[in-house]
């Protein structure tokens, strides 16, 4: 019978263990960053990439917009640092390389944030923003109230179909979901994200959208953060 070597072993162990500290990693990514400091802004924020923003006129109704949110901190919002205004935007030939813009929005309350009221205020005034990112929340879910969940099948189309569309997902869509639940009482379907890692953020469009492509239409959308739930979970105790 024949033994590995010494050499053999100390390679097969060295492979073993970045296997594993890499496992670990994919799987865990808080305990690799809990003193890690961020280098983005601090509190929580909701950034806006705007399809269309091209002048000072644009960045004006969108904030008129956005003004009875409740929840977002549009005084001290900011937006794209150069804009066109309105008569330069009306010069004859007046072009950009890229007409979209983002528009970045402190969070001064989470709970009373409402992503699907955000959406929709914006569609009202003739705007879509192509995507909601999310950061400043390493725990979170987000929490859908969907009026039609009449049956079981209702419920198992949902998670069968939101893992369908994150498993086809090319572009790398939906990467942050680790789950998803279905309350058929309380006719919720919350999206539980992994770990958010500083300075990370989540597009919250992408489900949203997934749940449109799959039949249904959110009356809200809501961020639950890891501080609300273990007080909801205490207070049940």
């Amino acid at each position: 019978m024949k033994f590995a070597s010494m050499k053999q072993i100390i390679v097969l162990t060295a492979i073993t263990c970045a296997l594993l500290f890499g496992l670990d990693y994919y799987k865990n990514p808080q305990l690799w960053h809990s003193r890690s400091v961020s280098m983005a802004r601090p509190g929580v924020r909701l950034t806006l990439w705007m399809n269309h923003l091209c002048c000072l006129g644009c960045l004006a109704d969108v904030r008129q917009a956005l003004a009875e949110v409740p929840g977002i901190d549009l005084a001290n919002a900011s937006g794209p640092k150069q804009l066109l205004t309105q008569a330069e935007a009306n010069m004859q030939g007046a072009s950009l390389p890229d007409y979209g813009n983002t528009v970045e929005l402190p969070i001064s309350d989470l709970e009373k944030l409402d992503l699907v009221a955000v959406d929709k205020a914006l569609r009202d005034k003739g705007f879509v923003a192509g995507r909601m990112e999310l950061s400043g929340v390493e725990h979170f879910r987000l929490e859908a109230l969907l009026e039609h969940l009449c049956c079981g099948m209702c419920d198992r189309s949902i998670q069968e179909r939101v893992a369908f569309l994150k498993a086809k997902g090319s572009a790398g869509q939906l990467k942050w979901l680790d789950s998803v639940s279905v309350d058929h009482q309380k006719k919720t379907v919350a999206a539980h994200a992994r770990f958010l890692e500083p300075g990370k953020t989540v597009d919250v469009v992408e489900f949203l959208s997934g749940l449109n492509y799959l039949g249904y239409e959110p009356s809200s959308l809501r961020i639950i953060s890891e501080e609300k739930m273990q007080h909801t979970t205490h207070e049940g105790e």
